[in-house]
């Protein structure tokens, strides 16, 4: 008789921010705001969670591993982060402009995603895992969860609904539109979940590949801190996930090399060019281009044929033998945009003449799971998923480890 798995999904005691405080504290990451925008926000809200990953006020001083952990230990100390004395699992619901979704916040053990529970469709960077263990050997903290899909699951839905019937924890909206709910289940609804959970035998890395890959690296180095052989994470089902495509865009390339390659576009087995097309189509298997020249490439038959996703043909049949770009993540030729720009400010950035822009289809979560049961590992930022978590709404304080 098969052996039952372990359960992948595990309550613990979070961190959160004080009732009264979450709004102020619960930030969108460092990486999406420009300097300015982010220096703004740590002078005008000394509550922002910001001001630990920030601990000196400037830009630099995250750098600092040891202040950041002594930021937080004030944020503790002045009550706007508060320590669970009890396990829970933590519901967590986003509701904005793209959609609505709601998943459970809880621990991944690092031992079942290195058995393979945990499916990957990005490689990873050495040198940033090893960078990123170390800031969480030093810091002792996931402070935003990594966002994972798992297959639509009945009694998930079940134990979730009974949960959001009741009063939240909290409830407040944010200035982009998005409303944060939270509820932290009571004994029965905790067990439900973990119940549940018990039928979930394996998720997908929506956002979060290095941070998974460094939390198991942390793991290996410290077999005798076992407070760390874990990593928050929220589990949604996926087909509550939110896809855009992530365009490309090709500067700097002259002229005639420009003019050469976007005659051999037109020219791809597999794929009908229409010159002049204006609409951008989001469907899955067209690719728009704007800039230098303006049309749709239908690729349909070329996806079904090789089973790709349009950002793996895109890169082998076009961006590396055709314009040279063999190594994305590091061409300074290549730029990507993210696919929740407006109509209006996608066809603002796609536009300029000295550029080619690559417009690119939504992949969705059914052709994630097969890249990733295929063992294939997507191009750099292939598509953008939602949500977006909140770093300070739920943390995960497992303690330093050096």
């Amino acid at each position: 008789m098969p052996t039952k798995p372990p359960l992948l999904l595990r309550p613990f005691a979070g961190v959160l921010p004080a009732r009264d405080k979450a709004h102020l504290v619960a930030t969108r990451s460092y990486l999406t705001y420009s300097d300015y925008e982010l220096k703004d926000k740590l002078a005008r809200n000394p509550y922002s969670y910001l001001h630990v990953i920030h601990p000196e006020g400037d830009l630099r001083s995250s750098f600092e591993w040891s202040a950041v952990r002594c930021a937080y230990g004030q944020f503790l100390e002045k009550g706007w982060l508060e320590a669970d004395a009890d396990e829970h699992y933590y519901v967590l619901r986003q509701s904005g402009p793209l959609g609505s979704c709601t998943g459970v916040v809880g621990l991944i053990p690092t031992a079942e995603a290195q058995r393979g529970r945990i499916k990957v469709h990005e490689a990873t960077l050495a040198d940033r895992e090893a960078l990123f263990a170390r800031y969480l050997s030093e810091v002792g903290l996931n402070a935003e969860p990594t966002l994972l899909g798992h297959a639509p699951n009945a009694h998930v839905d079940e134990a979730v609904a009974a949960v959001t019937a009741g009063p939240a924890d909290f409830d407040f909206t944010t200035a982009d539109g998005v409303r944060h709910t939270l509820w932290r289940p009571d004994h029965a609804g905790k067990a439900a979940i973990a119940a549940a959970f018990a039928t979930v035998s394996e998720a997908y890395i929506a956002d979060g590949h290095h941070r998974v890959a460094s939390s198991i690296r942390m793991a290996e180095a410290h077999p005798d801190h076992p407070e760390s052989h874990a990593f928050m994470a929220l589990m949604l089902p996926g087909d509550q996930l939110m896809f855009k495509g992530y365009h490309r865009v090709l500067r700097d390339i002259a002229p005639a090399e420009m003019a050469r390659g976007i005659a051999a576009i037109t020219r791809l087995e597999g794929a009908h060019w229409t010159p002049g097309e204006t609409a951008f189509r989001d469907g899955k298997a067209a690719v728009a281009l704007r800039g230098a020249t303006c049309g749709s490439l239908d690729i349909q038959q070329a996806l079904s044929s090789g089973n790709l996703t349009a950002a793996e043909w895109l890169q082998h049949n076009v961006l590396g033998p055709i314009f040279g770009i063999r190594e994305p993540r590091t061409d300074r030729r290549l730029h990507y945009t993210a696919g929740d720009l407006s109509p209006d400010d996608l066809t603002a950035a796609s536009s300029s003449e000295d550029q080619l822009c690559f417009v690119m289809p939504a992949m969705g979560f059914e052709s994630l799971c097969q890249v990733a049961d295929d063992g294939r590992h997507l191009p750099p930022k292939s598509t953008w998923i939602a949500p977006k978590l909140r770093s300070g709404l739920t943390l995960f304080d497992f303690g330093r480890t050096s």
